[in-house]
């Protein structure tokens, strides 16, 4: 009996040894899933944390990017060499790329379809509130309705323009929307034009950002639909702006000399020219339809109906002094007088709550951009081509295009307005990049018509 009992004992020991064993193993279990748990819960953080990080370090490596262009583009003003317009955009190609404690940037843009280093000059581009028809026509794929279209988006009347479309074609269509009947404000907005659409606007740079990302030269993988050519086709977008303007300042860096409004003596501090000559000029900028570009191809004795002391260029008019009552002679400007007139004086008015659409600068606009300009004469966009990159300093005045053979004085007279050495607003995207290989780009639009500088848009990615 005694036996018995002590082999139940033992036998209920031995159980109960048992469920201790597999309590203990439970628990270790259960102890390392939960370290197991936390050891991923740790890392997937210490994981977002330095994603976090590193974003933060690259958004402030592409800010600083944004800001180097920005001394840039202030000390150059301050700064200006009215001999070398170049000078700036050497200077914005030397910063292009940099670094910060804990990133890089890298600053680039599309043009011609090749990317270049620094920031785009939007006046390489035709701002779209100051084309002609017959230069929008030039647009690869464009018809003649969608010309008209536009050139209706941008008039103040609802009459159409030929065969293009105003506010009832909109309102018919149910589009949500009416036309602007003003300025466009960016070329996205182009895009609600009728007939202009996105994939002529854009071309293959969907997100307009003026650089070739990895979607865009992919073929059909991803959107938008491109060729992989490793060339950035930027649909109208390469031709077109809207954000240029048209600077009050002259290539001096200082306000340009309003010539319907100044004094004799205010111009003949800055304008080398006898008293005769600048009393005809006040005479002429005070006239109805008064332009700049006209003293382009006509003497300026003939603007104020006075005779010339020699020939030159003329419109074959003459005028005899038959008596003592004839006005006096004007001597004609010469070269270098035309070019600080158009370099520091104006006829334009800037006193409205928007600048006037910027003009082309010749210095940095690409061969297809002149060729439109010129209403498609390639030979002309060629010469200046030549003309450009035969000088270090590229061309430094609207003037230098009178050497130029194929251009005509009445052709460059008409085309002034739109004419420019020099570029004012900047198209910059700073690309930053972390340590650990994050990035961050901002694009941001840049004016440098007065100081300080100022940022006209901001996107981030």
């Amino acid at each position: 009996m005694i036996t018995a009992t002590n082999t139940f004992i033992r036998n209920r020991i031995h159980r109960r040894g048992g469920s201790a064993t597999i309590v203990v193993l439970w628990s270790i279990a259960i102890a390392a899933i939960i370290v197991a748990a936390a050891q991923l819960v740790t890392w997937r953080t210490a994981t977002l944390g330095r994603s976090a990080i590193g974003r933060v370090q690259a958004r402030w490596a592409a800010r600083a990017g944004v800001e180097r262009a920005i001394a840039t583009l202030g000390w150059n003003t301050e700064n200006s060499d009215p001999e070398d317009p170049m000078a700036l955009f050497r200077d914005l190609e030397y910063d292009w790329s940099g670094s910060v404690g804990t990133g890089a940037w890298d600053i680039r843009h599309a043009e011609e379809g090749l990317e270049l280093k620094g920031p785009l000059d939007l006046h390489s581009r035709i701002n779209i509130n100051a084309a002609t028809k017959v230069q929008l026509l030039e647009l690869p794929d464009i018809s003649l309705d969608t010309a008209d279209a536009i050139l209706d988006w941008l008039d103040e009347d609802d009459e159409v323009q030929g065969i293009g479309a105003e506010a009832d074609f909109y309102e018919g269509r149910d589009m949500g929307y009416m036309p602007r009947n003003g300025a466009i404000r960016s070329i996205a907005e182009l895009e609600l034009v009728a007939g202009a659409w996105p994939e002529y606007v854009r071309g293959e740079d969907w997100n307009l950002n003026n650089r070739m990302d990895p979607n865009e030269n992919d073929g059909d993988i991803a959107a938008p639909s491109d060729d992989r050519d490793g060339e950035l086709d930027p649909g109208w977008a390469g031709y077109l702006t809207a954000r240029s303007v048209d600077s009050p300042l002259g290539l001096s860096g200082y306000p340009r000399i309003d010539l319907r409004e100044s004094s004799a003596e205010e111009i003949l501090e800055v304008i080398d020219l006898n008293d005769r000559q600048v009393e005809a000029l006040i005479e002429y900028a005070g006239t109805e339809n008064a332009a700049m570009g006209a003293l382009l191809a006509v003497q300026l004795g003939e603007l104020v109906g006075a005779p010339s002391s020699n020939t030159g260029r003329s419109t074959g008019r003459s005028f005899g002094r038959s008596n003592s009552s004839d006005p006096e002679a004007v001597d004609p400007l010469t070269p270098d007088q035309l070019r600080s007139i158009f370099a520091e004086c104006t006829m334009t008015d800037y006193t409205g709550p928007y600048l006037p659409p910027g003009r082309v600068n010749l210095n940095t606009a690409g061969p297809e951009v002149l060729r439109i300009l010129f209403d498609g004469d390639q030979g002309v966009a060629d010469a200046i081509m030549a003309l450009r990159q035969s000088r270090a300093e590229g061309i430094t005045s609207i003037v230098d295009l009178l050497d130029v053979r194929r251009v005509q004085p009445e052709t460059l007279s008409g085309l002034a307005s739109q004419l420019d050495v020099t570029g004012w607003t900047f198209s910059v995207c700073s690309r930053g990049t972390s340590e650990n290989g994050q990035e961050v780009e901002i694009q941001v639009v840049l004016d440098r018509s007065s100081l300080p500088v100022r940022i006209l848009a901001y996107r981030e990615e």
